[in-house]
């Protein structure tokens, strides 16, 4: 075994494992800080179910409060609202026309109408229920379309005429510019002080404004000051940031100085962040000063029961370092329940299993360092502490290689020498974003080889008797917790080298998901044929006299039959993985996931506690018994899957790194029962299919 394995590379990897472990620990404790979860909710969600059942919007509010809900999410106004609402009064020009055609004086527009100045294509403002509103509805309406487009046609009562189109869309139709009734006015100060009247802090989603200029991003922090309102957050409307293009840096400015927090919502696909032009600069800007934000998709939460959408909002937010929880109301009763009372219970659940799970309720956490006045700074690692793991992780690599081609030691060192120079040199001049990617890429592919070639040599030398089945299930449950160990250094300089704010966050994300649940069953398949001559003279170089002879081979039924079914498995195996997968999960897989999620900390992943490690239990039975060579190198290939699985886990960056440990040291436990159970049925059938071969070969 030491002849195989150059121990000078083991001391390299042992020292970068070393430094792995410090980062994530650093890690850990940033992680385990941020621990407060935002519960929001819309105010005009909360405002529609008071109107929808006929309640006092006082009575609402104050019952949200008390499930749960820490903040209301807060939009720009729109004339159509304040004119429904009765704060102000605005009605078309070609409305005002038609009512005089049908007799009518135009009531508070009387005016108007007398002069004879009516423009159809216009809307004409004037005072409801609230001077003050009206008050700056003229001055965003002002900011909005400047002086060429509105004039005051009357000074008692004011009314104002906005010139444009006032059509009015009924349903929400993003690919349309909104007319005069529905383009965003800013943000209401009238709503902000009624969240603040009933103890909620406030996220505010204003849209940008076209075209921009600092007096009209400075418009929203003056609205938002003269409300008095705990301001949290701030979180994206429409297509684009406030400041998109040009002034993103004074946004974030803006921003930073109030304390708020950007919300980042995340995709449906649960992969980075729903699309919007200047997301990703904005988060620059502030630092990174961001909370990850989670909306159940509008359309999939018609198809939900409660229930079903309740079990998601902690498990997400301890999962994927969700600290937004933005809950959208059902508004259509289930349970038997009418609206109010359904809503008040599914918010009142979410915060009591966000609490369980050891979450605060308050504004946003975010990422961040401990630094000596308190503030918040984003974490990025020294970049000299990549340096050993970038020289770690290539001696893994350098040693597989030499597993493959038999390097002499003077080549291995070479290799690490100009490796890690130019690693270093990339990683410490420029940060080496692409640079750290490759260098996960090869940890999370190489690290759960060199796992299975350990315990392939240890079968190897330890099968000259053998033993009973007891034996071999004691064996390979020692055996398979070493191989979890050894993989776990690959899955722990994975954790390490990509840690930093960006990419807890997602937006920097990890790009080799496919590769690394391909590659690991590639490599550990070509070290297998090396290893065992399973290729002629077992040199690498015949592979291409073995194509030719494979590509000469006639097919027969046989061949087809067991070409789809590894078609089938590669669908299957391949086409799960990431986040953009077509292969639907099956109902009964669904409800055992449910089950384990409320059974184990951490969810196992099926690949490594359904395949990979009962696999490793069978490839140790075939190893043992000293099954055919092909029997052993299709399990052991199976039994790699299951640890590449398990180190893949940790490129998830937005999952917590103790979680991810712990999910791995589950999906040990879990697979190491179906393993002991499908080594027993194994050896109780394997007699019986040895006496039908028997039979069938006489027969024959």
């Amino acid at each position: 075994m030491k002849s195989r394995y150059n121990p000078v590379l083991i001391a390299i990897i042992a020292i970068g494992l070393i430094v792995s472990l410090w980062l994530n620990y650093q890690r850990h404790e940033i992680e385990q800080r941020n621990d407060t979860v935002e519960m929001a909710m819309e105010y005009e969600g909360l405002e529609h179910i008071a109107n929808w059942e006929g309640l006092s919007l006082n009575d609402v509010l104050a019952g949200f409060k008390k499930a749960g809900v820490t903040s209301l999410v807060v939009f720009d106004t729109t004339l159509e609202k304040l004119n429904n609402n009765g704060s102000i009064v605005a009605v078309t020009g070609e409305e005002l026309l038609k009512g005089s055609a049908l007799g009518g004086d135009g009531g508070k527009f009387a005016p108007v109408l007398s002069e004879g100045i009516v423009v159809p294509n216009a809307v004409y403002v004037t005072v409801g229920t609230s001077y003050d509103v009206l008050t700056e509805v003229v001055e965003d309406l002002y900011l909005r379309y400047g002086k060429d487009r509105l004039r005051i046609v009357n000074n008692e009562p004011q009314i104002i005429e906005i010139l444009g189109n006032p059509m009015v869309i009924t349903e929400e139709n993003y690919d349309s510019k909104p007319g005069v009734m529905q383009a965003p006015l800013g943000l209401s100060t009238e709503e902000m002080r009624k969240a603040k009247a009933f103890g909620f802090n406030v996220i505010v989603r204003p849209m940008n404004y076209l075209p921009n200029d600092y007096d009209k991003i400075r418009s929203i922090f003056r609205r938002i000051d003269k409300s008095g309102a705990n301001v949290t957050g701030y979180i994206g409307c429409g297509r684009e940031v406030v400041g998109y293009p040009d002034y993103i840096a004074y946004m974030a400015y803006k921003l930073k100085k109030q304390n708020m927090t950007f919300g980042m919502v995340e995709h449906y696909t649960q992969l980075q962040f729903a699309a919007m032009d200047g997301l990703l600069p904005l988060a620059e800007h502030m630092d990174y000063r961001v909370a990850r934000t989670y909306i159940i998709d509008k359309a999939e939460q018609r198809k939900l029961k409660m229930p079903e959408a309740l079990r998601r909002w902690a498990l997400t937010d301890e999962e994927r370092n969700i600290r937004i929880n933005y809950i959208k109301p059902f508004m259509i009763p289930q349970e038997g329940r009418d609206i109010l009372e359904l809503n008040l219970d599914y918010v009142s659940k979410i915060a009591d299993d966000v609490q369980a799970r050891g979450y605060k309720l308050g504004p946003a956490g975010v990422f961040s360092k401990n630094t000596a006045d308190g503030k918040f700074a984003p974490y990025f690692p020294e970049r000299a502490w990549l340096v050993p793991l970038a020289f770690a992780i290539l001696a893994g690599g350098i040693m597989y290689l030499t597993l493959l081609f038999n390097f002499s030691k003077k080549i291995q060192y070479m290799l690490l020498l100009t490796g890690g120079i130019v690693a270093s040199v990339t990683l410490l001049k420029f940060g080496g974003i692409l640079t750290r990617q490759l260098l996960a890429l090869i940890a999370a592919t190489v690290f759960p080889v060199l796992s299975m070639t350990v315990i392939v040599e240890l079968w190897e030398s330890c099968k000259k008797n053998t033993p009973n089945t007891l034996k071999i299930i004691i064996s390979a449950t020692w055996q398979l917790a070493l191989a979890v160990i050894l993989s776990l250094i690959g899955a722990s300089f994975v954790a390490a080298v990509l840690g930093d704010s960006r990419f807890f966050l997602e937006i920097d994300i990890y790009k080799g998901v496919k590769l690394t649940f391909i590659l690991p069953v590639l490599l550990i398949s070509l070290w297998y044929m090396q290893r065992f001559n399973v290729l002629s003279k077992g040199q690498i170089g015949n592979i291409a006299v073995h194509l030719k002879n494979f590509f000469s081979t006639r097919i027969t039924v046989k061949h087809v039959a067991f070409l789809g079914v590894l078609a089938f498995v590669a669908y299957i195996f391949v086409g799960r993985s990431g986040h953009t997968a077509g292969v639907p999960v099956p109902a009964l897989e669904i409800k055992m996931r449910l089950f384990l999620e409320q059974m184990m900390y951490a969810r196992p992943r099926e690949k490594e506690f359904m395949i990979g490690h009962p696999a490793f239990y069978l490839a140790a039975f075939a190893a043992y018994k000293q099954a055919p060579r092909l029997w052993q190198m299709l399990l052991v290939v199976g039994a790699t899957i299951g640890q590449g699985s398990l180190v893949q886990t940790f490129a998830h960056m937005r999952t917590p790194v103790i979680m991810s440990y712990i999910r791995a040291v589950d999906g040990y436990a879990l697979g190491a029962v179906l393993g002991i159970i499908a080594v027993i049925a194994v050896s109780i059938l394997l007699p019986y299919v040895q006496k039908w071969q028997r039979r069938f070969l006489e027969h024959e």
